[in-house]
């Protein structure tokens, strides 16, 4: 299960990387749009006073056909040389303010005609004003006409005007907020001023969305603490510029509004959530003292996690997700781990599953682990140790256990390991050299080892006899139970070289060579194939067979025993106590 596992483990880690790439996707959008914000804040705040600018530079010159009319001319030339407005002739003062309305009536017109804004080129008040500041003739601001004393030389806009100059301001007047352009009026170029005109623009919803059109800021104007005018684009909710007390009294005690005229970007805890920003500015001019100005804000939603990235979405976002490879990597990974877990765990599991269910029916007796893989390969050693001991407690004898039973089926073409000698003539590191044909028997052997005390020699065979019996092999005898033995022919003697007393003088080593070569050379006798067979194979088989045997039961030595079983050779192991 290695694959299926480090698949799972992988996921995990594909599944953590993406959520950890997802929140520190959150917090840099969440700072690149801050900045983003301050950026665009600051400029639309620029864009919004270069466009006041740039309006009063235009609505200066359209005075210019005022301060050239004939009746406007006459008019200020009489008051200024008048002590009093009531020598004037009246006549004079209404060609004057008939010229007034009828320029401003072909301004509107014409603003009419072009399907103009707010922000078209009109206004809403014309003053004719005399070198002395008085008011000589006006439309839309009946404050003039009510009182003959009315005058404006003391705005310094006006007195510029009247030395020659050409001025824009703003007025704060009633609560609302004015922008002001003047003219000279000059009979001669060059010459002294007789006389000024004077125009101004209320600043309403009308002016505001023309700025907003213009500039493409969200803007709104405010005076006496209050909003009296606001411009927005469409996605913008224009109550989200509402102006408030607790606004006006944090303009007093910021440093940047009160030496620079503007604020930082300021955000606005109280409209949307927290996601408006928004930075203050004076207006310039006579309405800086009357605490007018201008605000403009921006929506910048933040992104708490990463799931509001979907809520944030419109449909042209979704669509530009490649959600068909999304969906095809998806299902190949899923396809991938599926093909794992049936490669690891279903079909080894149908596999031992068929294996149990031979054992069950008596098709086999015993459970091959090296045909097994991954965990079955232990869980099989143990059933069949299981079994034996079983059969041993219950007086069974189950009968020796062969080679292939415990290798599994042996190949024709064992595998090479990294360090193996490929085959030539048979001989290399790891393999013992080709065997002859005759062997020396195991009794032969026994007799030229030294006898223990109280043990008797066994005579050698005649050479004739040991031949018939290599080509008579006598019949298998079965194995001793481990536990409570059958009634059967006595077992072989003991060999001496195995009696845990005879422990300094064992040769572990060259006994399982021995038993090796006695294997090998029944095989030969069977007629079964021996060239392939490799020693260091033949001893991992041994060893590992030792350490199973002296961990159940506590021996220090192993016997093995060669034997004939069904015409193929097979090996038995007892523990030797």
């Amino acid at each position: 299960m290695v694959l299926s596992r480090f698949w799972y483990v992988l996921l995990s880690i594909a599944l953590a990387v993406a959520f950890f790439l997802l929140y520190l996707a959150t917090e840099v959008s969440n700072r690149s749009a801050s900045r983003t914000r301050a950026e665009l804040l600051t400029a639309a705040s620029n864009a919004v006073g270069w466009y006041l600018k740039d309006d009063a530079r235009t609505r200066a010159t359209a005075l210019i056909p005022l301060a050239l009319d004939a009746d406007v001319l006459a008019a200020l030339g009489a008051a200024s040389q008048a002590d009093n407005l009531k020598e004037v002739k009246g006549e004079l003062k209404d060609k004057a303010r008939k010229a007034l309305k009828k320029y401003a009536q072909s301004l509107e017109q014409r603003a009419e005609k072009q399907k103009e804004t707010g922000g078209a080129l009109v206004f809403d008040a014309l003053w004719a004003i005399d070198t002395s500041g008085r008011v000589v003739a006006n439309i839309g601001f009946e404050q003039g006409t009510s009182s003959p004393h009315f005058e404006m030389g003391g705005y310094s806009l006006v007195a510029d005007a009247l030395h020659g100059w050409i001025r824009d301001d703003a007025w704060v007047f009633d609560d609302k907020i004015y922008r002001v352009v003047a003219h000279p009026v000059e009979r001669e170029v060059g010459a002294a001023p007789i006389g000024a005109i004077v125009g101004a623009k209320v600043v309403d919803d009308r002016f505001a969305e023309a700025i907003s059109v213009s500039t493409g800021a969200a803007v709104a104007f405010y005076a006496g603490g209050t909003r009296i005018a606001t411009g927005a684009p469409a996605s913008f909710d224009k109550t989200d510029l509402e102006i408030t007390a607790a606004d006006v009294a944090r303009l007093g005690t910021d440093e940047n509004y009160k030496v620079k005229g503007r604020t930082a970007v300021l955000p606005l805890p109280d409209r949307a959530g927290g996601s408006v920003a928004a930075i203050f500015a004076r207006m310039p001019g006579e309405a800086w003292d009357r605490g007018a100005g201008y605000v403009v804000g921006h929506r910048q939603p933040t992104v708490h996690s990463p799931f509001e990235f979907q809520r944030l979405a419109d449909e042209k976002d979704k669509a530009a997700v490649p959600s068909l490879w999304i969906a095809l990597v998806a299902a190949g990974l899923a396809l991938l781990g599926l093909l794992l877990t049936v490669f690891e765990h279903t079909l080894p599991l149908a596999r031992f599953r068929r294996a149990t269910r031979d054992l069950g029916a008596g098709r086999v007796d015993v459970l091959k682990p090296a045909t097994f893989g991954w965990s079955f390969k232990k869980i099989a050693a143990d059933i069949n140790d299981g079994l034996d001991k079983v059969a041993a407690a219950a007086g069974v004898d189950r009968g020796p256990a062969d080679l292939e039973r415990v290798l599994g089926p042996l190949p024709q073409q064992p595998t090479m390991s990294a360090f193996a000698v490929p085959e030539g003539d048979g001989a290399g590191l790891g393999r013992l050299p080709a065997l002859p044909d005759q062997f020396e028997p195991l009794a032969e052997r026994k007799r030229k080892l030294p006898s223990l005390p109280g043990e008797a020699e066994v005579p050698a065979k005649a050479p004739a006899a040991e031949a018939a019996a290599r080509k008579t092999p006598a019949p298998p005898q079965k194995a001793a139970a481990a536990v409570a033995p059958a009634p059967g022919p006595a077992a072989p003697a003991a060999d001496p070289r195995l009696d845990p007393a005879t422990e300094g003088e064992f040769d572990e080593e060259a006994y399982w060579q021995q038993v090796f070569q006695e294997f090998v050379a029944l095989k030969g006798r069977l007629g079964e194939g021996t060239k392939k067979l490799a020693y260091d194979k033949f001893r991992q088989t041994l060893q590992r067979n030792k350490d199973e045997l002296a961990k159940q039961h506590g021996c220090t030595r192993v016997k093995f025993r060669v034997y004939e079983k069904n015409g193929k050779a097979a090996l038995k192991a007892s523990p030797v106590k």
